[in-house]
This record gives C-alpha cells, sequence and structure tokens, in this order.
C-alpha cells in the first residue's frame, strides 16, 4: 500500500501528543543530518574549485559584494 502525503499528515494528527513530539524530535533530527550533508557537499565543491584555481580571495568589500549578487 503506498500512502499519499495525506495519509501520512491525518496519521500524524491522529497521534497521541507523546507520539508527536517523539515524531518532531525524530524530524528534528534528520533535517539537521540532511542540512549537515548539503554543507559537506558545499564545502568539498568549493575546496575543488579552489584546487582548481577557480577561486581567488580578496578582503575588497565591493568585489565580495559583486561576486555575491553575481551568484
Amino acid at each position: 500500500m503506498h500512502l499519499t502525503f495525506s495519509d501520512i499528515v491525518e496519521g500524524i494528527r491522529e497521534l497521541p501528543l507523546g507520539d508527536k513530539t517523539e515524531l518532531r524530535e525524530l524530524l528534528d533530527h534528520e533535517l539537521i543530518a540532511a542540512r549537515r550533508t548539503e554543507i559537506d557537499a558545499s564545502h568539498a565543491e568549493t575546496m575543488a574549485e579552489w584546487e582548481r584555481g577557480e577561486l581567488t580571495p580578496t578582503s575588497d568589500v565591493n568585489e565580495i559584494m559583486r561576486r555575491l549578487n553575481a551568484a
């Protein structure tokens, strides 16, 4: 049987408070882990760009802002 998102939401609504709290803690941990994975992948990509010489350091605030706005 395949549950839809609506089925899952309805099932959550029917849970007792303790189970909802436990589910929230589980989801919080999952979201943190997923974000950590995204950050790690971004770091690895940035380091590879640095090693290929595609990035250059600067302390010029105007240059930093230009680069951020171009992204």
